[in-house]
């Protein structure tokens, strides 16, 4: 194996730590991970990440890239949809002040969005195939 599978391999593991670690706090509840956020799609991101192991293994620096790309485009759209999860679940409010203080109660855990961040670069820059000119 190359050490470029390594990377790979190292950036599916990132993906699978940052998909079980903690992204959201919320007071009361308690921590959440990508399980708890939302389970199916949580399941097609561990998916992907074992497609990204499979890929720098076997040496597929494509699928591998891909694997990656979708990671990172996941990851994105989650996020998005966490943010505008949480500053639209306290509308119901009528003071814009109580809600505005509501939505800060909620904090997200930079370490596991990171994480899935890294680990997604780090698999797609493990996939790409760059030939040395002489």
């Amino acid at each position: 194996m190359k050490s470029k599978n390594y990377f790979g391999l190292c950036g599916s593991f990132l993906v699978i730590a940052g998909a079980l670690s903690p992204l959201v706090h919320i007071p009361v509840i308690g921590n959440w991970n990508y399980l708890d956020l939302h389970s199916g799609l949580a399941t097609v991101v561990l998916i992907i990440a074992a497609i990204g192991v499979f890929a720098s293994l076997s040496g597929r620096n494509g699928l591998l890239k891909f694997a990656g790309w979708a990671e990172l485009v996941l990851v994105l759209l989650t996020l998005s949809a966490v943010y505008f999860k949480v500053n639209d679940s306290f509308s119901f409010i009528p003071l814009k002040s109580l809600s505005r203080v509501a939505v800060g109660l909620v904090h997200y855990k930079w370490l596991g969005w990171a994480l899935l961040a890294l680990g997604s670069v780090v698999m797609i820059a493990s996939g790409s195939s760059r030939k040395k000119k002489i």
